[in-house]
């Protein structure tokens, strides 16, 4: 932000949220930077960027070069002991000194606007969180925004804009006067809870935003970010009755947003963000067809348009370079004007006002965000309101209403106001002269003041010079060691994991070495996974030795104690739709397997899996279900087989808890000889070296040994209930239908850390708990295992 003068810490957004949450006495604590309630988590750039101005002044700028210089110094300190010794206190102590000077700024700066110059609009609604853009039907009657919640999805709601009295509260007061004669009423600071007309929660993903309505003032075009078959998200438009409540989706993966219809309905400036920057086109609600009307780049943006009632005219907002723009852009050619005085100050969130000529739009003039006209056949403007937060997104209704967002520590609240000579009047004089008062003339209670002409550029540095491209090919190559250990019934094994990868994991390479004592697989896995195209190429190879007869005897005739040596080759896709998730892989194997009970055998095997995941939520509850299928078809000593297994998930949790979940599972295996010496084996947990589906009939069972039960078919089951990270759980599995049940309870603790390419990490699965077995071998036992996976 220093060398290029853009961002949030240079314009209003900053000093209005930190001057907001000054005077509500909100200001994050030290602590609190790194996360926390609504905004917090922002506060990390918005407050952190603040006090590394506030400290530069106090100790000058060198202090911060030197600050780096003993953090980075042969000497180890600790950041406090690196920051103490710049500054003489902790950085605690110092940002308690800097929050104390803000609120003083703060204050300073209210009580600098004269009280009865204050405009901020009548409160219709106290909100939490980012509130979505307004939008008031045609006819005035409803209505349209999104709302958050903190424990729910946010919602779509149609509210009536006509008051409505709160008859509860009434009821309330006279109940509790009739009680307690003495006692003193609640008073009623906030209006009442809107009633919701109808509302539209999204299953799964991503809310339905933008809300604007059609001439017919019964449908709205909304936006909603939707997963491609890739799983990357693009927004796109759907139609939405607020009669009945239908919802149809109108594109596909064209990425426009913010759309706003014509007076006929027929099309609806948008704008399209598809390459890093945002054309403004026109869409054909009809067709789904997209005209160009202005082309974005690098330096040029467009944002949030708005078509007029009486003219058709867009009116759209334009960043070019470090500033926004209002303009007005013809329909039909896409010439475009500036609608505003060039003044250098940023003017967005245009609107036509009721007479779809003027335009109501958002100023940052004076370093505070309000609400202002532009006239229709100049460039001049006129401040509507006079606020101490920021006053956005305003919407108008066929009366001259404006509906527009307020900013608070809560949240964006929803108010309203009917400019008119006397309002307009006060917000002339509440122009503020709050430099003067405040503690700090730089203070971040304002904007940074500007220090080049508008649109001057010179003070940057040259840009440097950009290289020809060149091909990415398997990318600058990323190295991690890690270790990783096995442990549970019968002995423990430590693993090490040498894990190559690339910043956008085109090539994944891990090698695991497993050695130690008792039952877990000794040996090597190497999987290279290689994602040059969509579908994944995925090569296995692995020679392992398990030893099950130590920990049960009768895994010796089962030809448990095996050593194979083995690769696989695999091709594995994935797609997504709304809701839902696949994964489907095909595959080879070939393997050498030698068993102490048994003639050595090779084994020859194709494989196919689907795991399909769904999920749905309403506005307290989600669900999720998941299906996993395997089909195999092999050859070994004994002749060919083919093998089958499944297992269904159903889980469900209210707002942001971990789902509580019901599994069950069901394999057999058949089709020829083979099958015998391929029967499932029941106890233990998968080998840390093979991916699951290359050793299929193994039937996780941790609370017993493997080797516990062998079949040639399994049924299984878990019931799961989450309590904090673990989970508790009771589950069952079967040789035979039940007839033998090895069950068992505990806590447990399943956890999957995603790859992440650009810092080199891979796939991480982890598996722990602690277990008691209720069934004989072993019954009334406890199992204290462990498991950690790794794939690139």
């Amino acid at each position: 932000g220093r060398v290029t003068g853009s961002g949030r810490s240079n314009h209003a957004y900053r000093a209005a949220m930190l001057r907001q949450f000054a005077l509500e006495g909100r200001l994050p604590s030290y602590e609190q930077l790194n996360g926390g309630p609504w905004i917090y988590g922002q506060f990390t750039y918005l407050a952190g960027s603040a006090f590394l101005e506030w400290l530069a002044r106090r100790e000058g700028e060198s202090s911060l070069t030197a600050l780096w210089r003993r953090m980075t110094a042969k000497t180890d300190r600790s950041f406090d002991e690196a920051f103490v010794g710049v500054y003489g206190g902790s950085p605690a102590q110092l940002y308690g000194r800097f929050t104390a000077e803000l609120t003083a700024d703060a204050i300073a700066f209210e009580r600098s606007i004269p009280r009865d110059s204050l405009v901020a609009g009548t409160l219709v609604q106290r909100l939490l969180r980012g509130t979505g853009d307004p939008a008031v039907s045609p006819d005035g009657r409803y209505i349209a925004l999104t709302i958050r919640h903190i424990d729910a999805p946010s919602q779509l709601v149609v509210w009536r804009t006509a008051d409505e009295p709160d008859t509860a509260y009434a009821l309330r007061r006279e109940m509790q006067r009739r009680r307690d004669p003495e006692d003193v009423p609640d008073r009623a600071f906030f209006p009442a809870p809107k009633r919701v007309v109808i509302s539209l929660t999204a299953d799964d993903g991503a809310a339905y935003e933008s809300p604007r309505w059609l001439p017919d003032n019964k449908r709205l075009l909304l936006t909603r970010r939707m997963p491609m078959s890739d799983g990357t998200i693009r927004p796109d438009f759907f139609l939405w009755s607020a009669e009945d409540g239908a919802l149809t989706r109108l594109t596909r993966g064209i990425g426009v947003r913010d759309g706003d219809p014509s007076p006929d309905g027929r099309w609806a400036a948008a704008v399209r963000c598809n390459r890093g920057w945002c054309d403004l086109v026109r869409v054909d609600l009809q067709t789904g067809d997209v005209r160009l009307l202005r082309s974005g780049s690098v330096a040029r943006n467009y944002y949030r348009p708005r078509v007029s009632r009486r003219t058709s005219e867009v009116v759209v907002a334009e960043q070019l370079g470090d500033r926004w723009r209002v303009a007005r852009v013809s329909a039909e050619t896409g010439a475009l004007a500036y609608a505003d005085p060039d003044d250098g100050v940023n003017r967005y969130d245009g609107t036509y006002d009721a007479d779809g000529r003027t335009i109501i739009a958002t100023s940052e003039v004076g370093g505070v965000a309000n609400l202002e006209r532009l006239a229709a056949t100049e460039p001049t403007a006129t401040t509507l309101t006079s606020v101490t937060g920021a006053a956005i997104a305003a919407d108008v209704a066929p009366d001259g209403a404006l509906w527009f967002l307020s900013l608070s520590a809560s949240g964006f609240d929803l108010k309203r106001i009917r400019p008119d000579a006397a309002s307009i009047r006060r917000t002339r004089a509440a122009t503020s002269h709050a430099a003067l008062a405040l503690v700090d003339s730089l203070s971040a209670v304002l904007p940074p003041r500007r220090v080049r002409p508008p649109n001057d550029s010179s003070h940057r540095p040259p840009a440097a010079h950009l290289g020809d491209d060149a091909p990415y090919g398997f990318g600058t190559s990323h190295y991690r060691y890690l270790p990783t250990a096995t442990t549970g019934y019968g002995g423990s094994n430590f693993q090490l994991s040498l894990i190559r990868t690339d910043p956008v994991g085109r090539l994944g390479m891990s090698a695991t070495a497993s050695f130690g004592a008792g039952t877990a697989p000794e040996g090597l896995g190497v999987t290279i996974a290689s994602r040059l195209s969509r579908t994944a190429v995925i090569t296995s190879g692995w020679t392992s030795h398990e030893h099950e007869s130590r920990q049960f005897e009768d895994a010796l005739a089962e030809g448990l104690d095996l050593s194979r040596t083995g690769g696989a080759l695999r091709l594995q896709r994935f797609f997504a739709t709304d809701g839902a998730e696949y994964v489907a892989s095909m595959g080879v194997l070939v393997e050498r397997q030698i068993a102490q009970s048994l003639d050595p055998a090779t084994r020859g095997a194709g494989l196919a899996t689907l795991n399909a995941t769904w999920r749905q939520r309403d506005e307290e509850t989600r669900y999720q279900e998941q299906l996993s299928v395997l089909g195999e078809a092999g050859t070994t000593a004994g002749g060919s087989y083919l093998r089958q297994r499944a297992s269904f998930i159903f889980g469900t949790g209210n707002g942001p808890r971990p789902l509580s979940t019901f599994r069950i599972a069901y394999g057999t295996i058949g089709g020829g000889n083979g099958a015998l010496r391929e029967r499932f084996v029941l106890g233990g947990f998968a080998s840390p070296l093979l991916d699951s589906p290359l050793d299929a009939r193994r039937v996780e069972a941790p609370a017993y040994p493997a080797g516990i039960g062998a079949s040639v078919n399994f049924s299984a089951y878990r019931l799961a209930i989450p309590y904090d990270i673990f989970e508790v759980f009771y589950s069952s599995a079967s040789p035979d239908l039940y007839a033998t049940s090895f069950r068992s309870y505990g806590i447990e603790l399943r956890e999957r850390i995603a790859a992440i390419a650009a810092l080199g990490t891979p796939d991480v699965s982890i598996l722990t708990g602690v277990a008691r077995a209720l069934d004989a071998p072993v019954a009334r036992e406890w199992r204290y295992y462990l498991s950690v996976s790794v794939r690139p």
